[in-house]
């Protein structure tokens, strides 16, 4: 009894292992790079970046992996694979087009970001019908997956780094305000030295000496001397 427990376990973890090696998921997961995360909880996708293979390469080795409810046609730019549980978006890479994207949604992510329009282009809309409801319809929303977003293209962050420079621009405005207060003190200086150079002049036309500054203040103690002899007399 004891040796046909043992086989049974071990029966059941081989057979465990041969059904996560048949997931797509799991088969992403372990094979591809995680570049980025979007949504939460319930509502996620999960990106993934495979180096120097094309779109249909790709998407065929996940079909291998696990075999698709519906795959689109054949395509070098985009294809889907749909799943009960998921839609994987297999996209070329345009920053990198030597390179693919591999995109799993979630059903909830793909029934609220993807247009119903572009979707059908590529899936039964009667299969969409059965993933997302008899009702669904998303219209308007011109999503198609990871490249069609403003941060794949990092546009706000070349945006951020200009307004940057241009606060780095204020100092030359402060370097003029600078150099008006100097002005200003220079216009200071300079009357000094013109209201210098102007005695000197006089000094040189009239032959005056130097004693021509002190000739007021010898004048006030003449006075108070003679005003203080007439209050004697």
């Amino acid at each position: 009894m004891k040796r046909t427990s043992k086989w049974i376990s071990i029966w059941l973890v081989f057979a465990l292992v041969l059904a996560a090696c048949g997931d797509a998921s799991n088969y992403i997961k372990h094979n591809y790079s995680l570049i980025d995360v979007q949504g939460q909880g319930k509502s996620t996708a999960k990106i993934y970046s495979v180096e120097g293979k094309d779109v249909p390469t790709v998407a065929k080795e996940i079909a291998a992996q696990e075999k698709p409810e519906e795959i689109s046609k054949e395509s070098a730019e985009q294809m889907f694979l749909v799943y009960n549980n998921k839609i994987v978006n297999v996209q070329k890479d345009t920053e990198n087009e030597s390179n693919t994207l591999v995109q799993v949604d979630s059903i909830e992510y793909a029934k609220e970001h993807y247009d119903s329009s572009f979707l059908e282009g590529y899936i039964a809309a009667t299969l969409l019908q059965s993933l997302f409801g008899s009702s669904w319809s998303n219209k308007g929303t011109d999503y198609r997956g990871y490249t069609s977003t403003k941060t794949y293209t990092d546009s706000g962050k070349n945006t951020g780094t200009a307004a940057k420079s241009d606060t780095k621009q204020t100092p030359t405005t402060s370097s003029r305000t600078g150099s008006f207060t100097t002005s200003g003190s220079a216009g200071k200086s300079s009357g000094t030295t013109s209201s210098s150079s102007s005695s000197s002049k006089i000094r040189k036309s009239d032959g005056s000496t130097p004693t021509f500054k002190s000739t007021p203040k010898s004048i006030k103690p003449k006075t108070s001397s003679r005003s203080g002899s007439f209050r004697r007399r």
